[in-house]
């Protein structure tokens, strides 16, 4: 038994100061995954990370965690202490795009390309080559979570063993997020109602039913047409209660029915496409009455897009329809039962997105943004929908789910197929191949379990 650590950017939150959470975010998540793999192999994980405030140490999830103050302009200082301190193998678990100097021996990781965002100038993308390449020459091996970094190594750097990079995208666990379990339509319950009422209804006049059919026999023809005569007006007004019946339940679908719903679950900042989503969300609230929205993600308060967002909120005109909540890891599955169409609007750096996934395998409808790895997961007009990143296609095709059950549907189907093949049984297997390798290269081999 050995330790093993976890080199990364972000862990628990140190964006709010909240050192004993784990920041709700892929990254974050990924990690969590991966430390449960290297306990189940007999190790001990340990995570260290940068801090936007002070140093800071923690323990939580069962991993103790080191933050470290760093200089934003100088990331790799900041992980030169953090391999310097760290105890046994090391894992570069992020900013491989970052000119590093690799401690010899250790593993990386790569969470998604994020130099592909719109207006970085050509030669910082060159030079995020050469970083590339440094990573590279440094590590014994790089984990992927898309296709699209293992292409960009291909394409623009140099190695000469095609098994160095290694693709293992990202995962869910199907069995915990599955499809919201059937429950009966309003429709359905009405008519239960409706057949309920006539019974009972029925059962009271049931003692009466001899005498009246007594007495139909005994009267005389006048007798009898007057005898029509009322028993006609008493099934008009049968007729008329029953139709006014019908018409309460028409009315309380009308007022009952619950609105539908897009859920944004992702983290409200600029690269996860809160912006256009935003923008999607003026359009639609004010075209369709019974929609809402919420937005299920990670928010940095007093950041500049946490505050755009906040006062958005505030003083939009259908501020009751729009709902910001942040969910655990273990919670949000509850947000996708509760929601018919999943957005993903990514503008740039993507990996495999852990939402995207959660919202598949939920059996939703996805519309999702070209970009990085969700090119990936979605096939467009099979098992989601696949636009350009930006605020006027998003929105069409939005609209076209909200006004399309039938298409909503179809494509839930197809996503929660599609989701099987990332289970995370898979994911866990192929990692636990990689790290065993990995852990006997570094003289970790004892203690590993089978």
């Amino acid at each position: 038994m050995g330790v093993v650590s976890i080199l990364t950017h972000s862990f628990t939150d140190g964006y709010n100061r909240e050192f004993g959470r784990v920041f709700g975010g892929g990254l974050e998540r990924y990690i969590l995954d991966l430390c449960s793999v290297i306990r189940g192999l007999g190790h001990i994980p340990e995570v260290h990370q940068l801090s936007y405030f002070e140093a800071f140490q923690t323990r939580t999830e069962q991993i103790d965690v080191f933050g470290y103050a760093y200089d934003m302009n100088d990331v790799p200082e900041a992980f030169d202490r953090m391999a310097a301190a760290a105890r046994g193998p090391v894992i570069y678990a992020s900013c491989l795009w970052q000119p590093i100097t690799y401690k010899p021996g250790s593993l990386g990781i790569c969470h998604g390309i994020n130099w592909d965002r719109p207006g970085l100038p050509l030669e910082t993308k060159q030079q995020v080559a050469e970083h590339i390449q440094l990573a590279l020459d440094g590590l014994v091996r790089i984990v992927s979570v898309d296709s699209h970094f293992q292409t960009f190594c291909r394409a623009a750097c140099t190695y000469t063993d095609p098994k160095q990079v290694v693709l293992i995208p990202n995962a869910v666990d199907t069995s915990y997020f599955t499809p919201a379990p059937p429950t009966r339509t309003l429709e359905q319950e009405r008519e239960d109602e409706w057949l309920a009422a006539w019974k009972s209804d029925l059962a009271s006049h049931e003692e009466n039913v001899g005498a009246v059919i007594s007495g139909m026999q005994v009267v005389k023809g006048k007798d009898r047409a007057n005898g029509d005569g009322a028993d006609s007006g008493k099934h008009q007004g049968d007729s008329n209660r029953e139709g006014s019946f019908e018409k309460q339940a028409v009315d309380a679908h009308v007022s009952s029915a619950r609105p539908l719903r897009i859920i944004y679950p992702r983290r409200i900042s600029m690269e996860r496409g809160i912006i256009p989503m935003m923008l999607a969300t003026d359009k639609l609230l004010g075209a369709f009455p019974d929609l809402e929205i919420e937005f299920a993600g990670e928010l940095i308060e007093g950041s500049t897009v946490g505050r755009a967002f906040r006062y958005w909120h505030r003083t939009h005109p259908h501020a009751d329809r729009i709902n910001q909540r942040t969910y655990d890891f273990r919670d949000i599955r509850e947000a996708y039962h509760q929601a018919d169409i999943a957005v993903i609007p990514t503008v740039f750096s993507e990996g495999t997105s852990y939402a995207c996934l959660e919202a598949m395998s939920c059996g939703l409808p996805v519309i999702a943004s070209n970009v990085g790895g969700l090119n990936d997961l979605i096939q467009d007009g099979f098992n989601g929908l696949l636009v350009p990143p930006g605020e006027q296609e998003l929105t069409a095709a939005l609209v076209r789910l909200v006004q399309d059950r039938a298409e909503r549907e179809r494509l839930g189907i197809y996503a929660r197929e599609a989701a099987l093949s990332y289970d995370l049984s898979r994911w866990r297997s192929r990692w636990s191949t990689v790290l065993e390798t990995f852990l006997a290269e570094t003289g970790l081999k004892e203690g590993i379990r089978g």
